[in-house]
């Protein structure tokens, strides 16, 4: 390949890869999907599998490559005055530093996250606390700990549960919870 389809290459690679990464930084939910008229195989391998745990930074980890692999041919262009075989060498040592780099970056993003707060169906099998009694097919209210605060919710339930009972929460109706009394300790 000749010095100028090479520096064609590392070009656009480098505009292409800062571009999308720029792009995949800034929109939640933005995604790039590339679409071929040829129909690939899937092909299974019974004791190696593919999965997607952390989506957040495989898309960055090959933007970052892309786009300090271009860098990366250019630098060793113009500052070293390398031929091809050393402007790859350079490139794919910036690629894997950029790659790197967009991991590291991305990672610690998503940790910044926090978690998922709690669905009311997580609360199933629970015990809490009635503070507003529950009447007789009415509804009352319980207090219980869960996402780090304490927590009032509505209740109901078949039978009347005084104020100061525990209870366990047995299901969800809307946004409230149905619960059932416990026999004291």
């Amino acid at each position: 390949m000749n010095a100028d389809a090479l520096e064609l290459v590392f070009t656009g690679s480098a505009v292409l890869g800062t571009a999308f990464l720029l792009l995949s930084s800034i929109g939640g939910g933005m995604h790039l999907r590339l679409h071929s008229p040829i129909r690939i195989p899937h092909i299974r391998i019974p004791f190696l599998r593919a999965t997607r745990t952390d989506d957040a930074t495989g898309m960055p980890m090959l933007l970052g490559f892309l786009a300090m692999f271009g860098i990366g041919g250019l630098f060793g262009a113009v500052a070293f005055g390398l031929g091809p075989a050393g402007r790859t060498a350079v490139a794919l040592a910036f690629g894997a530093f950029g790659a790197a780099v967009a991991f590291a970056i991305f990672a610690a993003l998503r940790r910044a996250e926090g978690r998922e707060p709690t669905s009311l169906r997580d609360l199933v099998g629970r015990k809490a606390r009635v503070v507003v009694s529950i009447g007789d097919r009415g509804y009352g209210t319980v207090v219980l700990i869960y996402d780090g605060a304490v927590q009032t919710l509505p209740a109901t339930s078949k039978v009347p549960i005084a104020r100061g009972s525990e209870v366990q929460i047995q299901d969800v109706h809307g946004i409230a919870v149905i619960v059932r009394s416990l026999p004291p300790p």
